[in-house]
């Protein structure tokens, strides 16, 4: 069985809606955080025996935010065990990258969903910052504080 019907397979036992395209081997799901909706495109790699995971959102960072935002992403980045947050400097697209080298194994169940969970969570977890960046003008470092501040209420509210 191919790397792309087992992705198939085991999204569909755990009731995902995605859409496939089969030829390009990329499954595209949408999911609906807390803070905002989310695309997500897992693009499966057989060659490398890999799926990559970008999970992105529809608001592009205005032009004069770039820097900020590039600030905001690069020190979120150096505090995530798994995956990174990147920018097309271009259009101010922002995607978060998730990856999972398999190397001759199969994928579990577990890993195929962490693969897509993790791009979630890390976006909807930071997304509050971006938003402070762009719309309310905070630096880099007031949005960090602002998202950590959110989080340490949300552990503390359970």
């Amino acid at each position: 069985m191919s790397l792309f019907e087992m992705l198939g397979i085991v999204l569909n036992e755990d009731g995902w809606n995605c859409e496939t395209d089969a030829k390009n081997q990329i499954v595209r799901l949408e999911i609906r955080g807390v803070n905002a909706a989310f695309y997500a495109f897992i693009i499966v790699d057989d060659e490398q025996e890999s799926l990559l995971c970008n999970t992105h959102i529809k608001l592009r960072v205005p032009a004069a935010k770039h820097l900020e935002v590039c600030e905001f992403m690069n020190r979120v980045n150096y505090e995530l065990a798994n995956g990174n947050f990147e920018m097309d400097m271009e259009d101010g697209e922002i995607r978060f990258r998730t990856y999972l080298d398999l190397s001759g194994a199969e994928p579990s169940k577990e890993q195929i969903l962490n693969l897509i969970w993790n791009g979630v969570q890390s976006f909807d977890n930071y997304y509050p910052g971006l938003l402070k960046i762009i719309h309310n003008g905070f630096t880099a470092e007031e949005a960090i504080r602002f998202c950590e501040n959110s989080q340490e209420q949300d552990r503390q509210a359970y």
